[in-house]
């Protein structure tokens, strides 16, 4: 009894042992990794005025104009995109540097196949490093010009950090179809062109959104439908190809037209889906293609009747 009792006393003193040094080489592990937690952040998050992003697939300038950020001085920016960048450029930090074995490897992914982030503050640079990883993996690493490769992450969360700066300049546009002020409003017309009884049109008359025509509209129906439009946002914007400058000479299933005081005018031109339950295919503006969601079209898909009471 005594004797099995002492052979159970040894192997918990083993297991105690080895468990004793493996914390302690851990430990050991972590000391040597230990790294300075802002050797990417040489500036000051809130004066940020301008982030370049440069990869073999094109370049991408966001930048502030002292309202609103801009994607390539053209469109106006996802405001939701940005606070993404901005929290990842603040939470990102270097875990540990890339083993020696793997240097040269991971150099040549981050610089051949990453993206290049270049912080500008005073109109002037004030931050360059690049970024790049295997997204399968959750793994992205950043490096300096000249410096050797850290592995990052943001801590508390398992996250393709690289990702956000991998974005293409659609990636980054605000997603709203009808970018304009309802305090500007002034017309809206839609138009089915293959049943052109269920065109309508709303106006303002005394204050309030009318159908035009019609005596007695419901206004709650009015209301939601023009809150739909107002909030109406792409899926995924689209570059032009043959098929779809062969599809914008064909009906469209409805435009919608929003007017302003100032004249500026918004078109949504929507061809049907090319599958079942798939997305609609949307020409805004008579230039840019877009996917839309089948559930976001369907508040907006409304003939003149339905506001009807």
């Amino acid at each position: 009894m005594q004797e099995k009792r002492n052979k159970r006393l040894l192997i918990l003193l083993v297991v105690l042992v080895v468990a004793t040094v493996a914390t302690a080489w851990l430990t050991r592990e972590e000391r040597t990794f230990e790294v300075d937690k802002n050797l990417f952040k040489g500036y000051d998050l809130k004066t940020i005025e301008a982030v370049t992003l440069t990869s073999k697939t094109g370049s991408v300038q966001l930048k502030y104009n002292g309202s609103r950020w801009k994607v390539n001085d053209r469109y106006d920016a996802d405001r939701n995109m940005i606070e993404v960048l901005l929290a990842t450029l603040l939470q990102a930090e270097p875990k540990r540097p890339v083993a020696a074995a793997l240097k040269d490897s991971v150099s040549a992914l981050v610089k051949d196949r990453g993206v290049k982030i270049v912080l500008q503050a005073g109109g002037k640079p004030v931050e360059t490093f690049y970024s790049g990883g295997i997204q399968a993996k959750n793994q992205t690493y950043f490096s300096k010009e000249n410096g050797e490769p850290y592995l990052v992450t943001i801590p508390g969360y398992r996250v393709y950090v690289a990702g956000i700066f991998e974005l293409p300049e659609s990636g980054w546009r605000n997603k709203l179809v009808f970018g304009f002020n309802w305090r500007n409003f002034q017309r809206l017309e839609t138009e089915f062109p293959s049943k052109p009884s269920d065109n309508f049109a709303v106006a303002l008359q005394d204050r309030f959104f009318t159908v035009q025509g019609l005596s007695q509209a419901d206004t709650t129906k009015l209301n939601d439908y023009l809150d739909a439009v107002s909030l109406l946002t792409v899926d995924e914007f689209v570059p032009a190809s043959g098929v779809l400058d062969s599809l914008s000479q064909t009906p469209a299933v409805m435009t919608v037209r929003v007017k302003d005081i100032g004249k500026k005018e918004y078109v949504l031109s929507l061809y049907a889906p090319r599958a079942v339950h798939g997305p609609f295919q949307g020409l805004i503006d008579g230039e840019q293609w877009a996917l839309i969601a089948e559930d976001k079209v369907i508040p907006i898909l409304r003939p003149r009747h339905f506001f009807g009471k």
